[in-house]
């Protein structure tokens, strides 16, 4: 009988050994992260932004068009040529009594200066309450009262663009100026009053 024999590196019968790949798992990591990336932004883009937009549109829609039933009638009455001056307070207090305290938007706050007109405004989230603000300047074209130079600050510009709220604003100034029956002469920014100069 022969004796028995040990092999003390069992691998070198068996052949070269083989390498492992583990270049192999991080493309696999990579490519799942990238499907995952596409997936939320196509849910986003096709599924969620769409309706918040129009949530938040509806809201701000709402929230204006009140505003604008609030013009006196008495208002069509006044010749061409008066002033009608807009308070920052006023147009605050305008927004705040024509929103439910149910609504995503609080703590709405128009401020004036000479450079235009801001409003700022908090949303209300599940994780929290984040601010946001729209600003423009006022400005008349053929005797119509028109926004201009729109930003947008804040989460609302995921789901609204200055374009959005330039159409939404120019809608309401619209509606306001035929409750008033006269063409805005022009537009004058002061410190928190903005006038303006009836045609």
């Amino acid at each position: 009988m022969f004796p028995a024999t040990i092999n003390a590196n069992p691998r070198a019968a068996s052949g070269p050994a083989r390498r492992t790949r583990r270049g192999a798992g991080c493309v696999g990591c990579l490519t799942l992260v990238v499907l995952l990336l596409l997936v939320v932004g196509a849910g986003w883009i096709f599924g969620v932004q769409p309706y918040i937009h129009t949530m938040a549109q509806t809201q701000i829609d709402n929230a204006m068009e009140q505003s604008v039933q609030q013009i006196p009638p008495q208002a069509a009455q006044l010749p061409a040529g008066s002033t009608i001056p807009v308070q920052e307070s006023t147009l605050t207090n305008m927004i705040v009594l024509n929103l439910a305290p149910s609504d995503p938007i609080k703590q709405p706050a128009v401020s004036i200066t000479p450079q235009g007109v801001r409003l700022d405004f908090q949303i209300a989230t599940p994780i929290g309450t984040m601010s946001n603000a729209i600003a423009g300047v006022p400005k008349t074209v053929n005797g119509q009262l028109q926004m201009s130079n729109v930003t947008v600050e804040g989460p609302v510009g995921l789901v609204m663009s200055p374009a959005d709220f330039t159409t939404l604003l120019n809608k309401h100034f619209a509606e306001a100026q035929t409750r008033l029956q006269h063409q805005i002469k022009s537009v004058q920014l002061k410190d928190h009053e903005m006038d303006l100069v009836l045609g």
